[in-house]
């Protein structure tokens, strides 16, 4: 219940048009409660023989009609107009609000599932208020109307209606917790499916490499089919709720008829006027009725959209600016790991009293085995996460004391997993610096050795890459992405170098970029490249979130520590083969 409160006061900017629909609901069931009491006066006067003004009545049922098609008309789009308003507004802030959530929590939900409470979160309470909350607001004018009506025509015969109320009541009590269960355990099944169906087709290549088309199909369709059974069962549920309701409705008319039949028969009543009674209850009563207890499985499904998409807004960045944080300045590119200590889990140490200081426009090769903390330092040092323990600082300034933005604006990043978007190639570098000029795209494009091949693609830089354009090589994404890089000038660079195999030109194309890249700039590097390691001003040598050894490529060798047994091991052969 406290979500759809909350949903009504999410509603309250949309005010004006809710009152318009309000009015327009009113008119529209008002236009509907003549029509009985119409039928009561041709049925009397026919009954009796009477003459009565036939052109009158047919200019009042039609001219009716007509109004009522036209409030109807009005009203449709009325609502349709809120519908796709809240759904635009609520849309850009769910979205906003995930834009701004620390990388912790896109690490800790499938992409799928965001995707679907964006998407069809949002659509099922649309659902709602276009098509159930309308419903529900005219069935309870029309109920209350019907109602005075009803009394002041026969209070007794209203009571008898009335009578199978309390049934009503016991039939809803009965089915709605399994209901609400059951939309719950949907809504789970198929954000587990949509997360798995995003995994497996961004994962295609390696689906494929293995041979396991037909063991995902199998995957997908046990996803699939545990859906269909928890649907048809929600089916089934609704269904034999609204069925007894149904009966339950039947035997109220019945016990009208035989009671009004009486009434009629002694003369009581009028057989236009028991007409009349039973279309208002049938019609005006039972069927509101009969609306409003089917609409508890889509009240059910959007209290559980409603749940999901409440806990994504209160959800609270773990990394925020402070209320007094300032800009960070311009920067030359000193950073220093200040006895730096991170915990992902609580009493859980990744990094242990990390001490290092980098000048501004070193290269900082950091290697070690997977695990050592690597991509940890360099998380930190875009303040992705908090340190536990210690400080991070740029030029003398505490990262937690600066503009999150401010900061990041002036590092660049280079990832392994190359991202680039479903878009022109044009604006995928201009991502870098969204207002760099055309010029600028090009001369970062020439600086990463890839503007001769966009040049060379049918629409040159216009050429729309991804699923509905031109497929790039790996080395080409790279060298997009660096060319991003290159645009937006970054004072601190952080590169992740790319672990597969290259053909020699393409890596030397790619080498050089990177060189371009990193000139002038203070730059961490997660090497894997042994001319990336030899070349870096310090080497930084990681072991179980500690650093173990720092020097150049000479220094460590003749140290004779980890670096040494890590080169003896794995980087000779490469520089042999080089050389070779």
């Amino acid at each position: 219940m406290k979500n759809l409160i909350r949903f009504l006061q999410e509603l309250r900017p949309y005010r004006r048009t809710m009152i318009l629909a309000a009015v327009l609901t009113f008119l529209s069931a008002g236009l509907g409660l003549p029509m009985p009491l119409i039928i009561q006066y041709i049925t009397d006067h026919l009954i009796k023989r009477e003459p009565f003004p036939l052109w009158g009545v047919f200019f009042a049922i039609v001219g009716i009609s007509a109004a009522s098609g036209l409030v109807g008309y009005a009203l449709a789009v009325t609502i349709t107009y809120l519908g796709q308003r809240f759904m635009y507004d609520i849309r850009r802030k769910l979205y906003g609000h995930m834009q701004s959530l620390s990388i912790g929590f896109f690490e800790k939900h499938q992409t799928g599932k965001l995707m679907s409470n964006v998407i069809n979160d949002v659509a099922t309470i649309n659902q709602l208020l276009t098509g159930g909350f309308i419903t529900m607001i005219s069935d309870v004018v029309t109920l209350v109307a019907v109602l005075g009506i009803a009394f002041y025509k026969s209070w007794l015969l209203t009571l008898i209606a009335l009578s199978v109320f309390p049934i009503y009541i016991l039939n809803y009590l009965a089915f709605v917790n399994k209901l609400k269960e059951g939309s719950r355990q949907i809504r789970h099944e198929r954000d587990v499916m949509l997360g798995d169906l995003q995994e497996k087709l961004a994962g295609v290549a390696v689906v494929k490499s293995y041979a396991k088309e037909r063991y995902e199909v199998r995957q997908f369709l046990g996803q699939t089919r545990e859906l269909l059974v928890l649907n048809v069962r929600q089916g089934v549920i609704g269904t034999l709720l609204w069925v007894i309701a149904e009966v339950i409705g039947a035997l109220g008319t019945a016990l009208m008829l035989w009671y009004g039949g009486r009434l009629v028969i002694s003369g009581q009543m009028s057989p236009g006027s028991l007409i009349a009674f039973i279309s208002y209850i049938g019609g005006y009563m039972y069927g509101p009725i009969l609306r409003l207890i089917q609409m508890n499985d889509m009240i059910a499904r959007t209290n559980a959209a409603l749940e999901r998409i409440f806990y994504t807004l209160d959800t609270k960045p773990a990394i925020v600016d402070k209320p007094d944080a300032i800009e960070m300045p311009p920067i030359t590119g000193k950073v220093e790991f200040d006895n730096v200590w991170f915990e992902y889990e609580p009493g859980q140490p990744v990094l242990k009293g990390i001490q290092l200081t980098v000048e501004p426009g070193e290269m900082v090769a950091l290697v070690g085995q997977s695990g050592s903390g690597k991509t940890t330092m360099v998380n930190l040092l875009q303040r992705n996460y908090d340190v536990t323990a210690g400080a991070i600082r740029i030029d003398g300034i505490d990262i937690r004391e600066v503009q999150l933005k401010s900061l990041r604006r002036q590092i660049g990043v280079v990832i392994q997993e190359t991202i680039l978007f479903n878009t022109t190639i044009m604006e995928n570098i201009r991502y870098g610096r969204l207002d760099a000029t055309d010029e600028e795209v090009y001369e970062a494009a020439r600086a990463a050795n890839i503007h001769h091949v966009i040049e060379a693609l049918p629409n040159g830089y216009e050429t729309r890459i991804g699923e509905e354009g031109v497929k790039l090589s790996g080395g080409e994404k790279q060298r997009v992405a660096i060319a991003r890089a290159i645009l937006s000038n970054p004072r601190i660079l952080i590169l992740d170098e790319a672990t597969s195999a290259l053909d020699s030109e393409t890596e030397a194309l790619i080498q050089e970029a990177l060189e371009r890249l990193m000139q002038g700039r203070t730059s961490f590097v997660i090497a894997h490249r042994l001319s990336t390691i030899v070349k870096a001003n310090k080497i930084v040598v990681m072991e179980r979130g500690e650093i173990k050894e720092v020097g150049t490529h000479e220094q460590l060798l003749a140290y004779g520590g980890i670096y040494a047994n890590l080169y003896q091991q794995q980087f000779r052969v490469a520089l042999e083969a080089q050389a070779v």
